[in-house]
């Protein structure tokens, strides 16, 4: 019996150990078995690397000593000895070519891959191992690991166009890509704002087109100022980021982008482009960024850049674009018009088709092969093996797959790590708000529009990073990077039904981001939850052992700030500002303290919900308040919202009695004028579900920070009528104004009260919401008590101004004293703190 009970200790003992040593591997290996035990790095450890890995083998030394601070003999064979790590390459192995299995023993540690970048995948996840939260430094708990990818393609893009990042920061790029087992790298090297990639046979390509500003061929754009902006990489540069790449396993595949997207190449030579006697614009507000398709001399000129292209990157495809074409500037080009009438053709998207035709057959004439954007699929026909990268969205792969081509799926509204990672964050939003919960929960194969046959087209998956707004602040194409980069690669690599947000998210906070921050990736860490409820603000860190500290001020919190320990009891939690540090470097974006929802449904069901609530508790306060309804997830937005009405003491307040989508997140305003805390609050609504489909939301009942008096807006500038001068009257966040034409010196826009307003703080901005895009770069604001006579106030910085009234206003004046150098100037409306 005690032996029995000592067996039984025994073996728990071990299992404890075993299940303790958490190896918290992303992305998530296939098979992985934990074995009682470890493996102790001797302190003269010798690597043997496999002849057919042997451009890796300094990678392997140095990446060996970087985890383990243990500096290893590496010789070059195909044996593994005791005590040693092997890496050796078995091209018999029944595995795909990037599959790898790992064990770990008492006798040493083998890793054998299907090919040379299979061994380097085993390595990685080796280092991952030694990294382990768990595991002690110096050992290697014992295990078997049989891995390999669901996709042959797991790939990510940076825009090096927009923003240059120099030579070593692409290098640490495909560093921290490799560490994730992803194997492409997409390098955008040329675009509107800049031609990056030195072409000895074009040298005005990089001699003007890869600098903007003052006196240059390109202006000024996302951030440049009024200065000198730019860079290039030499040929030599580009070979050798190539072979940097080879060495940890990563392909480069280099962007041209063509025919569109080209004010770089035409600014510097004039030639290439469209001679046109009437000017217009592409989705970007770029002028003359087209290639002329009619002008025969433009096919030698890409012969000669694919060529020089072909001769610096081995890999197999060369990206060639052609998204947001400009199509209406060939509509007025006589050239262009000449050879659609040769062609009979009736429509741009054929000469389109017809450019890619020619550019297709230059490309296989220097033995690759072509891959562009999903629109170059319109039009025609195109060459059955290019490939395309379907970044419009999800039916875009679909229909790219059902015509035969292999696809890369990468839908903006998933794998475009430029968007925002939430509401109040910099980046873009056309697509999505895109947090790494968002990426992670992608699912690349559209099971129910797919056959089996049809679903092998999908090659793989890729994420991308354009970088207009990569300007400021510093590291922030880290930030946006990861660790959403880290879910891509579960994506990429993982089995479908081993994904699990949970298991990520454990192995992720667990030990990877410490991984991140080893590496040297000022990443985005995760905010906390603040929720402000009966006088108490109560917050939830995002993880076991998370730090966050707070401001009281309405101020983003700083590593000084006080740290978060216990609920803090306060009616004054509007100012109250919440952040996660993981270093000093290191932190998650700021957050408000929120509200619970005051209401919610989930149906699936066809049918009507009458909701009413009891808010009584949730109104605190006079003043603007706005209902919004969010769906719980995208495909829960369904059914439609009605007969919004908000009563106080039983007596109606407000109705909205329109119909309006869940899917449009409407956003509702109301004015409560005679709070008292004894009212009594109740909203009424009802949604109707027309379909047998999910509609699930929360409904949220916030006051705003600001005041919204009437206000008419004059200006001296032409409007956009899209996007007209009365969007500064309405206080919608998401509208603004766009003029027709570039700001000038002189140019004005005047905001008149129609009552004078009693205000501590008038913030002032431009540009386009939540994006500094058309901003003012010169010029300031100035305000006035009687209408008439104007005080002078901030300057603008980076498109803001502020003004600080001591009497009541009556008009606020913007004022501009030179050109912004964009195509047009945008405005929003005025921030008026009370």
């Amino acid at each position: 019996m005690r032996k029995s009970i000592l067996l039984i200790a025994i073996f728990l003992s071990s299992l404890s150990t075993i299940q303790a040593q958490k190896l918290d591997i992303i992305p998530k290996p296939v098979k992985v078995e934990q074995k009682e035990g470890v493996f102790v790095i001797p302190s003269l450890v010798h690597i043997v690397v496999d002849k057919k890995a042997e451009k890796s083998a300094d990678y392997i030394k140095a990446s060996f000593l970087t985890y383990t601070g243990i500096n290893p003999v590496v010789s070059i064979g195909n044996k593994h000895k005791k005590n040693t790590i092997a890496f050796l390459v078995d091209e018999k192995m029944d595995f795909p070519n990037d599959g790898y299995k790992l064990s770990i023993t008492k006798k040493g540690i083998l890793v054998k891959g299907k090919s040379s970048n299979g061994v380097l995948n085993g390595l990685q996840t080796l280092l991952q191992i030694c990294s382990a939260r768990d595991v002690k430094k110096g050992t290697i708990p014992f295990a078997k690991i049989e891995d390999y990818p669901r996709f042959e393609w797991r790939g990510m893009m940076l825009d090096c166009s927009r923003q240059f990042f120099d030579k070593q920061t692409v290098k640490n790029y495909i560093d921290w890509l490799a560490a994730h087992k992803m194997n492409i790298f997409h390098w955008h090297l040329t675009d509107d704002n800049g031609w990056r990639a030195e072409i000895k046979s074009m040298p005005d390509l990089t001699l003007k087109g890869a600098w903007r500003g003052p006196g240059e061929v390109l202006l000024p754009s996302y951030g440049s100022g009024d200065k000198r902006y730019g860079g290039f990489y030499t040929q030599a540069d580009m070979k050798e980021v190539v072979a940097y790449a080879s060495a940890r396993g990563i392909s480069v595949m280099p962007e041209i982008e063509i025919p569109g997207h080209s004010r770089a190449v035409t600014a510097s030579y004039p030639e290439v482009g469209c001679v046109t006697t009437q000017e217009t614009k592409s989705v970007q507000g770029e002028v003359k960024n087209v290639w002329c398709v009619g002008r025969e001399e433009n096919y030698q000129i890409l012969d000669s850049i694919i060529r020089e292209f072909s001769e610096m990157f081995p890999f197999e495809y060369i990206h060639v674009a052609g998204d947001e074409v400009n199509r209406a500037n060939w509509e007025h080009c006589p050239k262009c018009r000449a050879l659609m009438e040769k062609e009979g053709y009736t429509d741009t998207f054929q000469l389109q088709n017809y450019f890619f035709r020619r550019v297709e057959k230059i490309v296989e004439k220097y033995n690759r092969k072509t891959a562009g954007w999903n629109e170059i699929l319109k039009g025609g026909e195109i060459n059955p093996n290019t490939l395309i990268s379907a970044w419009q969205g999800i039916s875009y792969g679909i229909e790219s797959v059902k015509k035969g081509h292999e696809t890369i799926m990468m839908p903006g509204q998933y794998t475009y790590f430029d968007m925002a990672q939430s509401e109040n964050e910099r980046g873009h939003r056309w697509a999505a708000i895109t947090d790494t919960k968002r990426a992670y929960s992608f699912e690349p194969i559209p099971n129910d529009d797919l056959t089996p046959e049809q679903q092998k087209n999908i090659k793989g998956v890729q994420g991308a990073l354009w970088s207009e707004y990569l300007d400021r602040p510093a590291r922030i194409m880290e930030y946006q990077s990861y660790p959403r980069i880290s879910a891509l690669s579960e994506i990429g690599w993982s089995q479908k039904e081993d994904k699990n947000w949970d298991d990520f998210y454990g192995r992720l906070t667990n030990s990877h981001l410490q991984r991140l921050a080893n590496m040297g990736i000022a990443f985005r860490d995760f905010p906390p939850k603040a929720i402000y409820q009966n006088g108490t603000i109560t917050v939830t860190p995002p993880y076991e052992g998370a730090v966050v500290r707070y401001d009281t001020q309405g101020n983003e919190p700083v590593t000084q700030s006080d740290l978060y320990t216990k609920p803090i009891q306060t009616k004054d939690y509007e100012q109250y500002r919440f952040r996660t540090f993981f270093n000093e470097d290191i932190a998650s974006p700021a957050v408000k303290v929120e509200k619970l929802p005051v209401a919610n449904w989930n149906t699936s069901k066809v049918e009507v919900l009458n909701i009413s609530e009891n808010i009584s508790e949730h109104v605190d306060k006079k003043g603007i308040w706005y209902l919004t309804f969010t769906p719980a997830k995208d495909e829960a937005g369904n059914g439609v919202i009605r007969s919004v009405s908000l009563f106080e003491n039983d007596k109606l307040i407000q109705t909205f009695s329109e119909e309006k989508t869940l899917k449009s997140k409407p956003r509702l305003r109301f004015f409560i004028e005679n709070y008292n805390e004894k009212n009594r609050y109740r909203l009424d609504f009802t949604v109707e579900n027309k379909e047998a489909k999910e509609s699930s939301a929360k409904v949220n009942f916030d006051c705003s920070p600001y005041l919204e008096p009437e206000v008419k807006v004059t200006s001296s500038m032409a409007e956009n009528p899209k996007f007209p001068i009365s969007n500064l009257e309405d206080y919608n966040v998401e509208t603004y104004l766009r003029t027709d034409i570039p700001c000038a010196s002189g140019d004005w826009i005047l905001y008149t009260f129609i009552n004078s307003v009693v205000s501590s703080k008038i913030d002032v901005l431009t540009g386009i919401p939540h994006h500094p895009r058309f901003i003012v770069n010169n010029g300031y604001v100035e305000y006035s008590y009687n209408g008439i006579d104007f005080i002078k106030g901030d300057a603008f910085d980076y498109g803001n101004a502020s003004i600080y009234p001591k009497q009541p206003v009556k008009a606020v004046k913007i004022v501009i004293t030179g050109t912004n150098n964009e195509p047009l100037m945008a405005g929003q409306d005025l921030r008026i703190n009370p």
